[in-house]
């Protein structure tokens, strides 16, 4: 595939360009097809195709297809968004404190919120609300959730939705680290969105960049991370680029050691989706595209949560060497980016998962 292409695809989804550089030939318009449908970003290129002229678009059969997927992820981001509106409504019912993150929260900020494709409902409860949020969903839904492979959340489904009830956002693999990030959860003045017609409550911009950073940048150490998660980060910097506060957010990479990261995360972002450096708040070097070439390689090879070229079918200690492989690699690739981090997260996170 050429990955020019691809990308030069996504840009005009984004608005960052009018055309392509040439006519992608019929093969590569069905590699640029396959790779969209890697990276779970299926509808986000479909504002990219609608826009080119007509001699530069892909076979007939082909895009009849790609509409009919995207008109797929349409129909699942509302069903998900009427699960958001239910949990928002049962909560504020019942006085629970909550906030709505990632997901459906970003896909609010996008032009076309359903063709963002969904994943999760993920919300957050702080400790004082967040039992009481589980048993209002008992007792309301019927439902019994259960503890997630990360110790970090619960889960459960309702109407063919997916929840994710988190009473821990995010670790920094750091005590001290943590209660910095504690601290400001507890500070954050929070934000809202309008998903299906409803106010729903989220983080503030500044603080949903940085989470949305650090969710990334987990995934891309363990297993691999897809454009999905890139785009919403292009989308929130663009969106909400005057609400962000951008010294603040710089303050906070640097208490986490983790500048150089979300530096090479932004060469990404500027170089390949063209998002601008004054969107990302950083003048980028050739060192930051260094990585975010890396980053990119990665990208591509694992596609959406590093769910491609793995040993399928295999399982047992197969499946845990494997894993361990994966992990230590990209520790190597991007473990002086953030030494700090990366160092604890492989004591960690490591050793616990294996």
């Amino acid at each position: 595939m050429d990955s020019n292409l691809f990308f030069e695809l996504l840009q005009l989804s984004f608005g960052n360009r009018e055309t392509l550089s040439r006519v992608p030939t019929s093969k590569e318009w069905y590699a640029i097809y396959e790779e969209s449908e890697r990276q779970s970003i299926i509808g986000i290129m479909l504002k990219g195709l609608e826009s080119l002229p007509q001699d530069q678009k892909p076979p007939k059969d082909l895009l009849l297809h790609w509409i009919g997927l995207g008109q797929m992820v349409e129909q699942h981001g509302k069903l998900v968004n009427e699960g958001v509106v239910s949990i928002k409504r049962l909560f504020e019912t019942r006085r629970i404190q909550y906030i709505v993150v990632k997901g459906q929260a970003v896909a609010s900020y996008y032009s076309e919120p359903l063709r963002r494709q969904p994943g999760d409902v993920d919300y957050y409860c702080d400790k004082a609300n967040f039992d009481k949020s589980i048993k209002v969903v008992q007792e309301c839904w019927g439902v019994e959730p259960k503890q997630g492979g990360s110790n970090k959340h619960v889960h459960y489904e309702k109407n063919g939705v997916t929840f994710e009830g988190h009473f821990l956002l995010t670790t920094l693999y750091n005590k001290k680290k943590d209660a910095y990030w504690d601290k400001l959860l507890v500070e954050d003045e929070g934000a809202k969105v309008v998903i299906d017609n409803d106010v729903v409550r989220t983080l503030s911009p500044t603080l949903h960049v940085l989470f949305i950073f650090l969710h990334l940048f987990h995934h891309l150490l363990e297993l691999g991370v897809g454009l999905r998660q890139f785009c919403d980060m292009a989308v929130m910097l663009h969106h909400c680029h005057s609400e962000i506060d951008f010294e603040t957010l710089r303050k906070h990479l640097n208490a986490f050691g983790l500048e150089k990261a979300y530096r090479a995360c932004g060469s990404l972002l500027v170089y390949n989706l063209g998002l601008t450096e004054h969107e990302l708040g950083y003048v980028l070097t050739a060192n930051d595209r260094l990585y975010g070439d890396r980053m990119l390689d990665i990208v591509m090879y694992r596609g959406n949560m590093g769910h491609y070229n793995k040993w399928d079918g295999f399982s047992g200690v197969k499946h845990k060497l494997e894993a361990v492989g994966i992990k230590l690699i990209h520790f190597w690739k991007f473990g002086l980016l953030a030494p700090g981090y990366s160092c604890n997260w492989l004591w960690s996170e490591f050793w616990r998962k294996i």
